[in-house]
């Protein structure tokens, strides 16, 4: 029976894991700077250790941690290597090598840091509602480069890149940023612009309408809220598609602050139909009061063809107005006068009414397809006709209507204060 006889030194278990941790003993650098040290660090140890004979380290350990300071010194700018601590462990997952280095800014720290942070390309109320998808990036860039070495700007600038990629890709995923560092007298600067990416909104059509009260009373707020409507221009379509909720609540909540919308109790409402042409209908009724007045001309129609109505109606409940109008025919000057209820549903609307001095039953019916169309139903019970009517509102102030009656059929050209 034969033996082996060993001549060599038997190996000692090899390195499989590598911790290094770096403390600054100034105290004031960022624990996202500390890091990005020991993340550049780590990769040095681990090429340097793993798989290398643990007792042979352990034996050598002064000589390491010589080596790992002066290594430490070129791939960390800004900092000096004050000591390097070596130590080696039997764990579960094997021998690990664990390395401590204490670390210090070579001259300045940084004081202060301004963030100028930018929206290119997108208006100053779109850039409003955007910075409050990010509202703690300004706080986090300066806690990153609060007390760090100022010479460390370069590569600390590649974490402030990280930092706004990883923030702006999470809350706005249809825009990018660049990121610019510069320091100066012990102060640091930082440069955010974040720009839209994607199908741009290249126009933004708009309205705003009140069938509550007459519209020429909203002349001014409607001139004003035409910038909002154009402040979408710029941002990507995916981004309005999103977010039209939230920027419909923003407008919302400028146009209930209105002396106007407070003045006349009206109740305002926002629709934004996001694409490469968006729009941007703005609704004001009040539950309280309905007024309006019209004129009518009409082409095809030989007699009768100028005419005007005014209606002021009073709402007892949500649903149940009542009113009164007053219509002239301007043929002959010839007025009525009637008083009636109506009852609104939704989009529909029923109305009877009793006109003098025709003594006439008038049964109306109304249904707004869309902001723009309206189908109308009228009965009119002194003549036994019937009229029906479809009508395109070209603007607040202008729509066209055509009307088929019982015995004839126009186009009604309709305009409204």
């Amino acid at each position: 029976m034969g033996c082996l006889l060993w001549t060599g030194n038997v190996l000692a278990a090899p390195v499989t894991k590598v911790d290094v941790q770096i403390k600054d003993e100034a105290g004031t650098t960022s624990p996202v700077l500390l890091q990005k040290m020991e993340d550049s660090m780590q990769v040095v140890a681990a090429q340097l250790f793993n798989g290398r004979d643990s007792d042979f380290i352990a034996a050598d350990a002064a000589g390491y941690e010589r080596l790992l300071a002066e290594i430490s010194d070129r791939v960390i700018t800004g900092y000096q290597t004050n000591q390097v601590r070596l130590s080696t462990s039997d764990g579960r997952e094997g021998m690990t090598v664990k390395l401590v280095f204490s670390v210090a800014p070579w001259a300045q720290t940084v004081q202060k840091v301004d963030v100028d942070l930018q929206f290119s390309g997108i208006s100053p109320f779109a850039a409003e509602v955007l910075q409050e998808k990010v509202p703690a990036l300004k706080e986090q860039l300066q806690k990153t480069l609060q007390g760090a070495s100022l010479d460390a700007a370069d590569w600390a600038g590649s974490v402030l890149r990280g930092q706004v990629k990883g923030s702006v890709e999470e809350a706005l995923p249809d825009f990018r940023a660049a990121v610019d560092l510069t320091t100066q007298n012990g102060n640091a600067v930082v440069q955010v612009v974040i720009y839209p990416v994607g199908e741009l909104v290249r126009d933004v059509q708009y309205s705003m309408v009140s069938r509550s009260i007459p519209n020429i009373l909203l002349m001014k707020l409607k001139y004003k809220y035409a910038d909002k409507a154009k402040s979408l221009q710029g941002l990507p379509v995916s981004y309005v598609e999103m977010n039209k909720e939230t920027l419909s609540k923003k407008i919302l909540q400028e146009l209930s602050d209105e002396i106007q919308v407070r003045r006349h109790h009206l109740t305002p409402q926002v629709l934004i139909h996001p694409g490469p042409e968006t729009q941007l209908d703005i609704s004001l009724e009040s539950h309280e009061y309905k007024i309006w007045f019209e004129g009518y001309g009409d082409i095809g129609r030989k007699d009768h063809n100028l005419s005007g109505r005014a209606h002021l109606g009073k709402f007892i409940s949500r649903r149940d107005e009542i009113f009164g109008e007053v219509g002239v025919d301007l043929k002959d000057v010839r007025w009525d006068f009637n008083a009636g209820y109506a009852f609104h549903y939704g989009k529909a609307t029923m109305s009877y009414m009793f006109r003098v001095p025709a003594d006439a039953h008038v049964i109306r019916a109304e249904y707004d397809i869309t902001p723009k169309w309206r189908l109308r139903y009228e009965h009119f019970g002194d003549k036994k006709e019937n009229e029906y009517a479809v009508r395109y509102r070209i603007h607040e102030f202008l729509s066209g209507e055509y009307v088929y009656s019982t015995n004839k059929s126009y186009f009604r050209i309709v305009g409204n204060l």
